[in-house]
């Protein structure tokens, strides 16, 4: 499969917004503690796969409640996926076996990867700490960019593939941000998976 890489687009932080203000309508009863755009959407300038990632992060007593609410509005619960305290979400309309690979939506706006995060697990502090470095690291933004441009050319077996592929310049960046190899090692290994 073939995924698609795009020069930043200033329109991501307002999908991000529109789908955020969704989130919390469907979240009003739910105790969570932020929803949070991730991924490289989020980092001004950065080229980037045109899928919006999504954290919503909960307390581990808000877990259960924030799922059915996600269900209840047509989302698709995948489970924790890869290490704990990660849930993944289809969006809307779309089934286990659709990943969002950088096309449209049927309303023309970009898929998106939403996933309910408990409060300081390893996958969230993997995302917030990629997004903090990359934005304030333009030297690794752009080599990230780069490297990503190369991954777009390439056919990748299945989504773990093409995350896997990006096992290296990731722990880079969270070298940068002052992981250990202790660390990083439980990443290493679900992305290898």
């Amino acid at each position: 499969m073939k995924f698609i890489i795009q020069p930043y687009n200033p329109s991501w932080p307002e999908e991000f917004q529109r789908v955020k203000a969704s989130l919390e309508t469907i979240l009003n009863e739910v105790d969570y503690v932020s929803i949070e755009h991730v991924g490289s959407t989020s980092i001004p300038g950065m080229a980037a796969k045109p899928v919006i990632d999504i954290d919503i992060i909960v307390k581990p007593s808000s877990l259960v409640a924030s799922r059915v609410a996600l269900v209840g509005a047509g989302y698709l619960d995948m489970g924790e996926i890869h290490l704990r305290g990660q849930f993944q979400f289809r969006q809307p309309g779309y089934g286990r076996l659709e990943p969002a690979l950088g096309e449209k939506d049927a309303d023309g706006r970009p898929r998106r990867n939403t996933y309910v995060m408990i409060e300081g697990c390893l996958p969230l502090r993997n995302h917030l700490d990629v997004r903090r470095v990359l934005l304030e690291d333009a030297d690794l933004r752009e080599e990230y960019a780069a490297f990503k441009y190369s991954l777009a050319d390439k056919d990748h077996k299945d989504v773990g593939a093409f995350a896997g592929a990006k096992t290296e310049i990731i722990w880079k960046i969270l070298r940068t941000a002052g992981w250990s190899e202790e660390d990083y090692a439980p990443l290493r290994l679900a992305n290898t998976k």
